[in-house]
């Protein structure tokens, strides 16, 4: 019999089993929205779009990736490895923020994540943006060798695969069915994974395949008979608000199965300030990116160390922060978005570095603060500083920084 959550008890319920880490998520395409024009859009969408805009195909639309990647193939004849390529060229360039997924991730209790996208890493990546520790991952394949000896903490189970890491990603639904039947065979391999996954509640939180898939993903992983839910672990199934989320609950009715009334943006919401409620101490530290040019550097070592003195708050300096090998550009980019504060640090040095680095970051903080306006994020983000004898309203920092 299927429950709605929407008592105080059934959250304070899911709260008990999270504190338990007793929970795994399996995150869908549903998580993976970003804002655009005002709206939310899924990845899912965007890509199908960009799938056919690419094949100059404008008769046709696709409500999800599955059904575009179909159409190519089995319409237009196309090879599987030439749509995985040009797939592969999109989601290179993609680097959106995702704040469902982005909310959804403050909850540190959770250590063990199911990943059934196979949109780059952008889990992986928001997982080391919030944490600032990187996950461990792995990518089912079936034609590649699959193992599971290395499961640290966080860990990322991509259970589809990914297409920049696996050379089979399911793409299509007759990938998705290829892939379900040789799991269960390719799992009793991975004790590790086996053991992580045994009697644990399963939260599947925006997943939308077809309903065939969805009940047989359920029964994989719950790795237990249908009726037997309830007794060993809760089921939890969370999808926006369509009729999709109304057949496949009705489906399921005979089950015990916890779901929703909301869209799975708004369950994320409640949880999280559950969540908070229950952890009052675990809110994020604040982070200020701070701009500057190198010959300032001892100026910034000491402003850094007076605003990090303050408590709750991380400089973000790309002294410390960028590693050897690492793509500083992508980097400090991703570090300007995740920033509550963007602070350039004006100077002489820094106005007569024409064209340097430290101008690319304040136009990256311009626009950052442009788009963070425009979504009606109210939070002051831009915040130049004037660190030595350089005019506050002169024409130089005018350029860069409209002092109205």
């Amino acid at each position: 019999m299927n429950k709605l959550i929407t008592e105080q008890s059934d959250w304070d319920e899911l709260m008990d089993i999270i504190s338990d880490r007793s929970l795994t998520p399996v995150i869908g395409n549903e998580m993976y929205a970003f804002r655009e024009n005002g709206s939310m859009l899924s990845i899912d969408s965007y890509l199908s779009k960009q799938l056919f805009e690419q094949n100059k195909i404008t008769d046709q639309t696709a409500s999800s990736l599955s059904q575009a990647v179909d159409y190519l193939e089995f319409e237009k004849k196309q090879k599987t490895m030439d749509v995985i390529r040009k797939l592969k060229t999109i989601v290179k360039d993609i680097s959106f923020d995702f704040p469902i997924l982005d909310q959804f991730l403050q909850i540190k209790n959770l250590n063990y994540y199911i990943n059934t996208a196979v949109y780059n890493n952008v889990l992986e990546k928001k997982i080391l943006e919030t944490r600032s520790k990187p996950a461990t991952s792995i990518n089912f394949s079936l034609n590649e060798p699959f193992s599971d000896s290395e499961l640290g903490e966080p860990f990322v189970f991509n259970v589809f695969g990914s297409l920049l890491n696996t050379v089979d990603p399911a793409l299509s639904e007759e990938d998705l069915l290829e892939y379900t039947g040789h799991f269960k065979e390719k799992m009793s391999e991975a004790t590790n994974i086996v053991n992580a996954l045994r009697n644990k509640n399963l939260l599947f939180l925006g997943c939308r395949f077809p309903e065939w898939m969805m009940r047989f993903s359920l029964r994989l992983l719950s790795n237990e008979p249908m009726h037997e839910w309830g007794n060993k672990r809760s089921i939890i199934i969370i999808n926006d608000n369509t009729e999709y989320r109304n057949k496949l609950i009705n489906s399921l009715k005979n089950y015990e199965v916890i779901s929703y009334g909301g869209n799975t943006g708004d369950f994320i919401k409640d949880l999280v300030e559950q969540w908070k409620k229950r952890n009052p101490n675990t809110e994020k530290n604040k982070s200020v990116f701070l701009s500057y040019a190198r010959p300032d550097m001892q100026a910034v070592e000491n402003l850094r160390k007076n605003i990090e003195q303050i408590g709750n708050i991380t400089c973000w300096c790309d002294k410390e922060e960028l590693g050897l090998g690492d793509n500083w550009r992508q980097k400090i980019v991703d570090g300007i978005r995740k920033a509550d504060l963007f602070m350039p640090l004006i100077s002489s040095n820094s106005l007569n570095h024409e064209e340097g680095f430290v101008q690319k970051e304040w136009w990256d903080g311009v626009n950052e603060s442009i788009r963070r306006n425009a979504d009606k994020i109210e939070n002051k983000f831009l915040v130049p500083v004037v660190i030595d004898e350089s005019p506050l309203y002169g024409d130089a920092i005018a350029k860069h920084f409209d002092p109205k």
